[in-house]
């Protein structure tokens, strides 16, 4: 009888911690999905190098920004850096 009662013990207990563990895993889910909906787009800079009229490189600047306003923050973060560098910018 005691084996009985021990076993259904366990078992309860093992149904107990596996419900458990559903919640923190839709949890999760939720979470991930939630964080999936953020749509990121690249933004770019192109920076062409000029020397005495004649180009002598040129270097792509990107990152992924999530709208139009935070892109051109970044352009704009690009060209300062630019200017503090001491390149002249036309």
């Amino acid at each position: 009888m005691k084996k009985m009662l021990l076993i259904a013990a366990f078992g309860v207990a093992g149904l107990v911690s596996a419900k458990g563990n559903g919640n923190v895993d839709e949890k999760i889910e939720k979470k991930e999905k939630q964080e999936q909906k953020v749509a990121v787009r690249e933004c770019g800079v192109v920076v062409t190098y000029w020397v005495g009229g004649q180009v002598v490189g040129q270097e792509t600047i990107t990152s992924d920004q999530p709208d139009l306003a935070s892109c051109q923050a970044f352009q704009n973060g690009v060209k300062a850096a630019l200017m503090m560098a001491g390149f002249w910018l036309v």
